[in-house]
């Protein structure tokens, strides 16, 4: 049995770990999680530490690995005991398993996981396990599991940017006063492997035009630390489309998750492509967004590796002498991880078990009409009178904190990115 390796099976209790608000505002946050030592018979452990750290660099892979962490250590078990912070479960006979429980912090300062062409960002955990033993460093004696960890961040709930970015969206242009865009989303907010509805407004200003064609798209930039060097702008990158060819006789139908709507019938020639546009075209369609790091990218702006996305709603017509002109309107979006919301059960200001609790951490900001008691005589706040207080008082009411609020920063400006064109 003493060439008996066993196995070791590292299970975090989450693959992600998500920092709320900005790299100097955000709190730190908990990796917790199982190991497990498959193996015949109970081994006695010598030492277990679990290691949070920038994932290694793949020789076939020539992207370059830059995220500013070292490396963060949590000892399980140091000469055959186990921690203080860490628990361990005896050897299951049924199973021939041994168990730990670790729990970790990370700091919230860290940079988001993410993945360019010419660098990337992204991070693991390492447990390493070794046995106790006379060749304890031998090969033999030493087990290791890796698990990727995916590093989210997302805006805090009450910052400027999560409240502007959640308002509806209703932009709209004019190219050269013969025709108008409109693009009309629910909020700026995008979230990976889910679908955005979005609907645009093709408005005529001149007559004589003919629309050819309608879509949406999302574009992707990313710019890195390598990409400063070069004279060329950064280009975008198209990470999810959907459009559709207009035709009189194809109006009732969906193409590519593309609806098109006119409220009169077109007057248009059969044997010609595409429809006059002497009334308003309604567009509406439907984009798949792609699962994050695979396709596409979550919005980072502070960090050596930064991404940020439009969304496009672009359109073909044809002028009075027939030349076909590609025009797009676009608007800045933002694409962030979807952070399930638990329900809360905040206490009601009629329960009166409820207050109690409250007015013994904030007596401060309570307005009783009960006499103040002597300081040799017990509070009626106290646990023991509360039954006997709330049968003749009503509940305390609150009057507004003499703190001022405070306004976090946020890294990027607290309007609406602009709508413009690109012909």
């Amino acid at each position: 049995m003493l060439f008996s390796k066993g196995k070791l099976v590292l299970i975090p209790d989450s693959a992600e770990i998500v920092l709320h608000g900005m790299p100097r505002d955000a709190r730190c946050a908990m990796i917790s999680g199982r190991i497990l030592l498959l193996t015949r018979t109970a081994r006695m452990v010598s030492s277990l530490v679990v290691r949070f750290r920038p994932k290694q660099e793949d020789l076939l892979n020539p992207a370059m690995s830059i995220a500013n962490l070292s490396e963060i250590t949590c000892t399980v078990v140091k000469d055959g005991r186990t921690g203080p912070t860490s628990q361990e479960t005896p050897f299951n006979q049924q199973k021939r398993t041994q168990e730990w429980r670790f729990s970790m912090g990370i700091p919230g300062n860290i940079n988001e996981s993410v993945f360019s062409p010419s660098a990337f960002i992204a991070y693991e955990l390492v447990a390493e396990l070794r046995t106790s033993s006379v060749a304890q460093w031998a090969p033999f004696c030493k087990l290791t599991a890796t698990v990727p960890i995916a590093v989210k961040r997302t805006p805090a709930a009450e910052s400027a940017l999560t409240i502007i970015a959640s308002e509806s969206m209703n932009v709209g242009a004019k190219w050269r006063d013969r025709i108008e865009l409109t693009a009309m989303a629910a909020s700026r907010i995008v979230h990976d492997s889910r679908p955005l509805h979005i609907s645009g407004v093709v408005r005529p200003l001149l007559k004589g035009m003919r629309l050819l064609r309608a879509g949406f798209e999302i574009r992707e930039f990313i710019e890195g630390p390598f990409d400063s060097s070069s004279s060329t702008p950064t280009r975008g990158n198209t990470v999810t489309r959907c459009s559709r060819d207009i035709n009189a006789g194809t109006l009732d139908t969906c193409q590519d998750g593309v609806y098109a709507n006119m409220q009169f019938p077109p007057s248009t020639v059969e044997r010609r492509s595409g429809v006059v546009v002497d009334q308003e075209i309604q567009i509406s369609g439907i984009l798949r967004i792609p699962h994050a790091y695979n396709e596409i990218q979550y919005d980072i702006a502070i960090g050596p590796i930064r991404v940020s996305h439009e969304l496009v709603f672009a359109v073909s017509v044809v002028d009075e002498i027939g030349q076909v002109h590609n025009v797009r309107l676009s608007s800045g979006i933002y694409v962030f991880p979807y952070i399930s919301t638990e329900v809360i059960d905040l206490p009601r200001y009629e329960n009166s078990d409820k207050d109690v609790l409250l007015a013994a951490g904030q007596c401060w900001t309570l307005d009783s009409s009960a006499p103040q008691a002597a300081s040799n005589l017990q509070s009626p706040w106290t646990f023991s009178n509360r039954s006997q207080f709330f049968d003749h008082r009503p509940p305390p009411e609150y009057t507004p904190s003499i703190y001022p609020a405070r306004t976090l920063p946020t890294s990027r400006p607290a309007t609406a990115p602009p709508a413009h064109f690109l012909a």
